[in-house]
């Protein structure tokens, strides 16, 4: 009974599970009754055609908004094009502004404005802007003809080559703003002035910015004068070391040459004062004040260590003094400086050349001196002049007389006669001292003598220089001649504190047999240039004189440690290996040193008497 009412209940509770939706959603309803295979009711079907038109609504809801969001990127693109225009627009605007201000800022230019002409003068044609441009033009002139290795960027008042006549107008136009943003932002220089009529005569007032001007008068009515004077006032007053550059030119102006670069020490811009002593440097060596040319480069080198021109002018002072050892120090040092635009790269790098060739001659390096005159030659300059001179110098120190002996007596550019002929008798009588003592040699001892006489007369430098570069040498020819005693004289004569003047105090006294005094001044000489090869060559000389080959060996040692590219420690080592009957050992010095000096007359006659025996 009870599995009966069970299964009739059963019966009942499953058509009713089928019957009831497993979803409230209207659409999965339809969509279960239309894929039971049954008879679609009305109600269902109105579902699913409703639910089939919201679709196509909302697909076309989706494409409209798909084309509104692309219409809304492109206008969101144009937008951010149109500002990025506007900012690079206004980012130029901006730049051309500050470049303009920057520039206007940085104007050094000099602006001549017309000077005020009486009438009849304009009326011949020599209107106030005509009396400007020629004073530009003279202004002009002078710039070019200061030739200096000052950088024309490091002057205080720099025009370059903005040199200009102001021609007034009317109107903001673009050049009359341009003017204005100059004259309030930069650091230009006005020049303004007038030409009087005085009667007969004519008067020229020339002045600079605000500053009183200066009045020159011509009796003769002289306008070119009037204008070169007041040119010159012009320069003087807004460039005083290019004006004093330019003064010294002329040899009758070098007190006023002195006196401006003087003046110029106690300016309170420490770039002027060192360019100041630098200059005092150059103009007290001209001069013949070594000495205090040498006082002056220190000033300017306490100011600025590192100023190359200062270093060349110290090195160049001590070297007409005579103490070599410190010269080459300096050359070394100005070699080593490095390259800066407070230097005109042109003349910079022709006093290089000319250091090189300065450091090859005081330490006998042959290489050196090669190098320096092939620097001469690749570097323009004024330099280049004196090529030969050194072909000449380089021959010597590789003992061959032919090209010093070929100099001719031709003054160079800037040069009196008198120096050419002294500068041809030095070379003659280095070439006629290689070949021997002869009657050609007392000849161009003679000569010598005679030149170096009549270069002094003229002038101050040549008088103060001679004891250190023209005296040593005569001694040297005259022990050769075997005139002791005048070599004796003339050495005495000298400084003591000259490295070259001590060594021919050694070969005076060597000459005249007093060999104690001789090794006293050789070793004073060393002393003076330890780092000099000469003087122990001299000494290795004196020591194998008197047989004491190992000190003789140390000394000739030394010096072609020093100087590896000079033959005369090795040729002299050999003579002093040869003495010993060392033949193996002299002939490979001998060797060596041909090498080096292959034209060496006295060295292949050595050689061929040691292979000889």
């Amino acid at each position: 009974m009870a599995t009966k009412t069970a299964s009739r209940a059963k019966a009942r509770t499953t058509p009713l599970r089928d019957e009831l939706p497993s979803t409230s959603d209207p659409v999965e309803i339809a969509m279960a009754v239309a894929s039971s295979g049954k008879p679609l009711p009305d109600a269902a079907r109105s579902v699913l055609e409703k639910h089939a038109k919201l679709i196509d609504r909302q697909a076309e809801l989706a494409h409209a908004q798909c084309g509104e969001l692309k219409l809304r990127r492109v206008g969101e693109g144009v937008r951010a094009a149109l500002w990025a225009i506007l900012a690079i627009a206004a980012l130029a605007i901006v730049g051309v502004i500050a470049a303009v201000v920057i520039r206007a800022s940085r104007s050094d230019a000099l602006v001549v404005q017309s000077f005020r002409v009486p009438p009849a003068l304009a009326a011949r044609g020599l209107t106030g802007e005509v009396v400007a441009t020629q004073v530009l033009d003279k202004l002009a002139e002078m710039q070019e003809g200061t030739e200096s290795v000052r950088a024309a960027s490091t002057y205080a008042n720099n025009w370059e080559d903005e040199l200009k006549i102001d021609i007034p107008n009317t109107g903001a136009t673009t050049d009359q703003v341009w003017k204005v943003l100059r004259g309030w932002l930069g650091k230009e220089t006005r020049i303004s002035g007038e030409v009087i009529d005085l009667g007969g005569g004519l008067a020229l007032t020339a002045r600079v910015g605000t500053a009183s001007g200066q009045r020159f008068v011509s009796s003769q009515g002289d306008l070119d004068a009037l204008i070169a004077q007041g040119a010159e006032l012009i320069f003087k007053r807004t460039q005083p070391y290019r004006h004093a550059v330019y003064v010294g030119r002329v040899p009758e102006r070098e007190a006023e040459r002195y006196a401006l670069l003087t003046a110029l020490t106690a300016d309170p811009s420490e770039v002027e004062r060192k360019w100041a002593f630098s200059g005092l440097a150059y103009d007290r060596r001209e001069m013949g004040f070594f000495a205090d040319a040498a006082r002056a480069a220190h000033n300017a080198l306490a100011i600025d260590p590192e100023m190359t021109p200062a270093r060349g002018n110290l090195a160049i002072a001590l070297r007409l003094m005579g103490r070599d050892q410190e010269a080459f120090d300096a050359f070394e040092a100005e070699l080593s400086s490095k390259a800066t635009n407070q230097y005109d790269p042109r003349i910079a790098a022709a006093n290089r050349c000319s250091s090189l060739t300065s450091t090859g001659e005081i330490m006998r390096n042959a290489a050196r001196l090669e190098e320096g005159i092939a620097c001469v030659v690749r570097a323009p300059g004024s330099y280049s002049q004196y090529v030969d001179e050194l072909r000449a110098s380089l021959a010597l120190l590789r003992r061959d007389p032919g090209p010093a002996l070929a100099i001719r007596a031709l003054p160079k550019s800037g040069e009196q006669p008198e120096e050419g002929a002294a500068v041809a008798a030095e070379y003659k009588l280095s070439g006629e001292m290689l070949r021997g003592p002869s009657p050609a040699l007392t000849q161009a001892l003679a000569t010598l003598q005679s030149a170096t006489a009549a270069r002094e007369a003229k002038r101050a430098y040549h008088r103060n220089s001679a004891p250190v570069y023209a005296w040593p040498v005569q001694v040297e020819a005259l022990v050769m001649l075997k005139r002791a005693d005048e070599a004796a004289a003339l050495a005495g004569r000298m400084p003591r504190d000259c490295y070259n003047c001590v060594r021919a105090r050694g070969m005076a006294a060597r000459a005249m047999g007093e060999a104690a005094a001789a090794q006293r001044w050789f070793a004073e000489a060393v002393r003076q240039g330890p780092r000099l090869p000469a003087a122990y060559v001299d000494w290795g000389r004196l020591l194998s004189q008197h047989r004491r080959w190992a000190s003789a060996e140390q000394r000739f040692a030394r010096a072609a440690e020093l100087s590896p590219n000079w033959a005369d420690p090795l040729k002299y080592w050999g003579d002093a290996l040869a003495a010993q009957g060392k033949r193996d050992a002299a002939q490979a010095k001998y060797d060596a040193a041909l090498k080096l000096a292959p034209r060496w007359a006295e060295l292949n006659r050595a050689r061929r008497m040691v292979v000889r025996r």
